[in-house]
């Protein structure tokens, strides 16, 4: 049986790359802030708004579009009793039929929902240009999950960073050059996502020998289906402070809120890189005897990784933002660093949910899908319900601490839960410690607004906690020393 440690150093090594294509590819909208924040090519912050919800209603319709069979498909990849070509291509027809059918409604409801969604009926080539999108990016979610099946993580993550770059270049074009605007920004996803599926193309052709078969649909379903209500539960604790922001606030606190709320969701491309390993590791390592030993030493080097990068960015934040780049435009537009406050609670907030998905396996191992909506449910309903009471009293700082608090009750939920139908030992001694200390360093933050110099010494003061504590174990010392002097 191959050791804890190395199975954990596989874990991390995947999980690097996929941080690195997740980062690339999510981190558009943050390479591009000095753009979109710069009124030539983005003229209002109510535009900017106007792109917020865009990619609120793409984000909330993807869920419809997969409805868990993503995460079915991953599931019986592993642990079913079928074979897997047959799996792939049930799941692959499955999906391209239910995704025509979605965007000929949209195509059909796009003026009403133009409407709902941003107050006009004008805005319908938005919809329409959403539906394609979302046609195509369906289909291409499912090759990517073969990769990630067969660990296959640098061509996973070559094929994101070169849709990265296609779409980046595609930006210049349409927002810089020919200045068009929020329309050119989705005119060059769509442009990528079709590119995005060409290429994986070639990647799925063995799958495809597989034969479609009615009882592993039915499977797939019984798995997935629940999981869609769980997948709007958790978009609209992602998504709703937007929409709610629009109807309580305005379009302009909107795009103050939105870019600031991009930056500090830079600890969430952390955590779907870990959710992109995770998942098949997890499911690879569950029939073995230290499984558990396992997923607690996982969860508590996944907080210490997270509390860190919350204190860093949280602790320089508002000394990075107004830099000036190339051509001597600041990181973010003057007109929106008034946001930057929100930028260490929403950290904390993604915070919460790497620990969420971290308490996932035992839903997955026991096949116990149609729990999942209990928790975002209940996350879904504190997360309206707060953001309706702190949004009017407390603006952009309420709808921050709303999202928080949503996250917070999505893992203390799950947590119960998974130690009713799977009970880890977790190290909660040494988690403890990790919370507290973040808990201590941004009170000090927000209470005291400590100059740099400070900061700088607090942050120096941190990795001595961990070593003269005792919380960094003989053995991790010693890890940590080869570590260091192979780079020296």
């Amino acid at each position: 049986m191959i050791s804890a440690g190395k199975q954990i150093g596989g874990l991390a090594r995947h999980s690097s790359i996929y941080t690195v294509s997740t980062f690339v590819q999510r981190a558009l909208g943050l390479i591009m802030l000095p753009i979109y924040t710069d009124i030539r090519y983005i003229p209002t912050q109510s535009a900017y708004g106007d792109l917020s919800l865009a990619y609120m209603f793409i984000s909330f319709m993807n869920v419809v579009y997969l409805y868990g069979m993503d995460a079915a498909l991953l599931r019986y990849f592993f642990l079913g009793t079928y074979k897997r070509q047959d799996v792939y291509k049930t799941a692959l027809v499955s999906v391209l039929i239910s995704s025509t059918v979605l965007s000929l409604l949209l195509f059909a409801a796009a003026p009403q929902l133009g409407s709902l969604i941003f107050e006009e009926a004008l805005y319908a080539n938005f919809i329409i240009l959403a539906a394609i999108i979302l046609f195509f990016d369906g289909l291409g979610n499912l090759p990517f999950l073969i990769l990630r099946a067969e660990e296959r993580s640098l061509t996973y993550s070559a094929i994101r960073i070169g849709r990265f770059l296609v779409e980046f270049a595609l930006n210049i074009l349409f927002v810089i050059v020919l200045r068009m605007e929020v329309l050119g920004i989705l005119y060059a996803n769509v442009l990528a996502s079709f590119l995005n599926f060409v290429v994986l193309l070639p990647f799925q052709a063995k799958y495809m020998k597989g034969k479609i078969q009615k009882s592993i649909w039915k499977d797939l379903l019984y798995f997935g289906l629940p999981l869609l209500p769980n997948g709007l539960a958790y978009l609209t604790v992602e998504v709703s402070d937007k929409y709610l922001m629009r109807l309580l606030l305005d379009k302009d606190t909107l795009g103050i809120y939105a870019p600031n709320y991009k930056f500090g969701s830079i600890l969430l491309f952390v955590v779907l890189a870990f959710r992109t390993a995770w998942q098949p590791f997890f499911l690879k390592v569950a029939t073995q005897e230290n499984a558990k030993e396992i997923y607690s030493r996982v969860m508590t080097y996944f907080v210490l990784l997270g509390v860190m990068i919350v204190i860093l960015a949280s602790y320089f934040v508002d000394y990075i933002l107004p830099l000036p780049l190339a051509f001597g435009k600041p990181v973010m537009g003057p007109a929106y660093q008034s946001g930057m406050i929100i930028i260490p609670v929403i950290l904390s907030a993604y915070l919460c949910y790497g620990i969420y998905v971290n308490l996932t396996v035992g839903i997955y191992i026991r096949k116990k899908s149609q729990l999942m909506i209990l928790f975002t449910g209940l996350a879904a309903l504190v997360n309206i319900g707060s953001n309706l009471y702190l949004m009017p009293r407390y603006g952009i700082m309420g709808a921050a601490l709303a999202t928080l608090l949503s996250y917070l009750i999505m893992a203390v939920s799950i947590y119960i839960a998974n130690q009713r139908i799977y009970p880890v030992p977790y190290e909660y001694t040494r988690l403890a410690f990790l919370v507290s200390l973040l808990v201590i360093a941004l009170f000090i933050l927000y209470a005291a607004q400590p100059s740099l110099i400070i900061r700088l010494i607090i942050v120096i003061v941190i990795p001595l906690l961990f070593y003269g504590s005792g919380f960094l174990r003989p053995a991790e010392i010693r890890a940590l020393k080869a570590l260091l002097s192979r780079h020296n």
